[in-house]
């Protein structure tokens, strides 16, 4: 950019045109030249805002993380058209405006010192290029708690409801409950049985439902208190929740009459449990892993991950569901041309960022998965490990199975429990990815 203007003297028709320069200082617009190694720099776009004293030009969306402003080529256009002189000042160098200088933004402040065509007014600007600090790709893990539970209550479950975390577990004899907003500080609560299969709970219109031998008892996000639900059956004895799916309550029965296993539903009025039909062979009815979920597409979809039949077989298997009017409930196995892993049960997965991380597991004969994460963005149809220097858990996470996963309002993910072989874990882990909400 030229760094002085001179007055222009023009001649037409034998009679003379006077020149006024401008006596406009401001800055109009700032954009940076195109580089090779960064071609995000040429498409920054920077606000220009005026004011009484020092100026400021700022770049609307931060730069992505790593990205290089340490030699920049700026080019600055004037409202005035142009100025008698343009000086950049950073905190090392000054730098009288050609069109051609290398900046250096990295280091602030950087200030820019204008004066008009005429000579009669000058402007002061701040200039801040914002750039991310922290890797947008980056999932930050932490631990929260240590130990929520007594020792001994291996079987555990949580589920959140309204950002609040409750945790079930029980050890054979008694049952506990907790509940925490972060994960750090646990309250123990009444639970709804004295004892009971903590698997069979399930969070279903902002309520908690709770089963046991049949009973089912559900608390509301309103109220403190557990009430018994009084639904009827019919021929379904009832086996394990489920999921919410599709406005109801889905459920694993078995006919008294054929002692069949079916798929069931019940809605929120609780009148009377409706048969889905007969399950697959190879669907799981125990320790799978169960999400519902709405797909990038739109769709409202259901996924039920590993677990064991009702022959006691460890499955693979990946059980997806969605409901089309007019044809009613669609079941598909995404596991049977493309096996992405090993026969798991005690996996734990979420739904996150648009598309799924599944935790831990083991396998037929008990043994831990090696794949401490999986991650799948094709809505579970294929399966990998996620790249390490951006998704891995703190050293002092240790394998498990049976851990509960949940996500909160605030996109935190949180790890909760577990057990292995040979330990039993009530410790709480907390991760973010980076760039959830930018």
């Amino acid at each position: 950019m030229t760094a002085v203007v001179c007055v222009a003297v023009a001649c037409s028709n034998n009679s003379n045109t006077t020149y006024t320069p401008s006596s406009d200082p401001t800055i109009s617009m700032l954009s940076f030249t195109a580089n090779d190694s960064f071609p995000a720099l040429a498409k920054a776009v920077f606000a220009v805002e005026e004011r009484i004293d020092t100026g400021l030009i700022f770049n609307v969306d931060s730069l992505a993380y790593g990205t290089r402003i340490d030699s920049v080529v700026p080019k600055f256009t004037f409202s005035g058209s142009v100025v008698s002189s343009a000086v950049v000042i950073t905190p090392e160098d000054t730098i009288y405006l050609s069109g051609k200088d290398t900046i250096d933004f990295s280091k602030r402040p950087v200030y820019i010192h204008t004066v008009a065509e005429d000579g009669s007014a000058e402007k002061w600007y701040e200039i801040q290029v914002n750039v991310h600090s922290a890797d947008p790709d980056l999932y930050v893990w932490e631990k929260v708690a240590d130990e929520v539970l007594p020792a001994g209550f291996s079987n555990q479950r949580a589920v959140i409801m309204r950002d609040t975390m409750y945790l079930f577990a029980d050890d054979g004899l008694s049952a506990k409950l907790y509940y925490s907003v972060n994960g750090k500080e646990w309250t123990e609560k009444n639970p709804p049985f004295t004892e009971f299969d903590v698997k069979n709970t399930v969070v279903f219109s902002d309520k908690i439902y709770c089963m046991y031998e049949g009973e089912i008892k559900r608390l509301s996000s309103a109220k403190s208190e557990w009430q018994t639900m009084s639904e009827e059956k019919g021929d379904m004895e009832l086996k394990q929740l489920v999921f919410a799916f599709n406005n109801s309550l889905w459920a694993i029965a078995r006919s008294k009459t054929d002692n069949n296993y079916y798929l069931a539903t019940i809605g929120e009025e609780f009148a009377e449990w409706k048969s889905e039909g007969t399950i697959a062979t190879d669907f799981p009815i125990s320790d799978f892993a169960a999400l519902s979920f709405l797909s990038p597409t739109g769709r409202q979809r259901g996924m039920l991950v590993g677990g064991f039949d009702k022959d006691g077989k460890c499955l693979n298997t990946r059980w997806n569901v969605e409901y089309a009017v007019g044809s009613g409930y669609k079941w598909e196995n995404f596991s049977i041309e493309q096996p992405s892993f090993s026969a798991l049960a005690g996996v734990s997965i979420i739904y996150y960022d648009k598309h799924f991380l599944m935790f831990g597991g083991v396998d037929e004969d008990n043994k831990l998965d090696n794949n401490v994460i999986l991650e799948s963005f094709d809505e579970g149809m294929n399966w990998s490990l996620p790249d390490s220097t951006h998704n891995k858990l703190p050293m002092s996470y240790r394998t498990r199975a049976y851990q509960s996963a949940l996500t909160d309002s605030n996109n935190n993910i949180y790890l909760i429990g577990g057990k292995s072989r040979t330990e039993v874990f009530s410790d709480v882990y907390k991760g973010r990815l980076n760039s959830i909400n930018w």
